[in-house]
């Protein structure tokens, strides 16, 4: 998998953990639920600045996520909060996200046969993250 494929790809991962955050955090009554989801868009929106110069090393420009990814979003946090707001389903919902996001990361890493130490550090940094963050929402279930 070439450098440019992996980055738009880490990019839309990152995007859409901001995305996901930025769709929910007017449905989370808890208050501290809602500082933890709040610190984690602020670390999403840091590792998005990291990736940003990648891209520039790399001169990938498409990266941004299709709005209809992000209508799909609001859609389902909409549907899924509708009759269950609680913070345990807030936190499944939010879980489910990442969860997808570490199987991509996985792969990504997985498949990549590149030497790009930054790029490598970059996915194994943000596998971290986000193993983090379930480990935070675990405590909402």
């Amino acid at each position: 998998m070439l450098e440019k494929e992996i980055l738009i790809k880490l990019y839309q991962n990152v995007e859409m953990g901001i995305i996901g955050i930025e769709d929910i955090e007017d449905k989370v009554e808890s208050r501290s639920l809602l500082k933890l989801l709040l610190k984690q868009k602020d670390e999403y929106s840091q590792l998005k600045e990291k990736l940003v110069e990648l891209c520039a090393k790399y001169n990938v420009q498409d990266k941004e996520v299709s709005s209809i990814a992000h209508v799909s979003s609001q859609m389902m946090v909409t549907m899924k909060t509708m009759m269950d707001k609680s913070d345990s389903h807030i936190a499944t919902m939010m879980m489910e996200g990442t969860n997808k996001g570490l199987i991509q990361l996985e792969k990504l890493l997985n498949n990549y046969q590149g030497k790009d130490e930054d790029l490598i550090k970059f996915i194994e940094n943000l596998l971290v993250f986000e193993q983090q963050n379930n480990e935070e929402l675990k405590v909402y279930l």
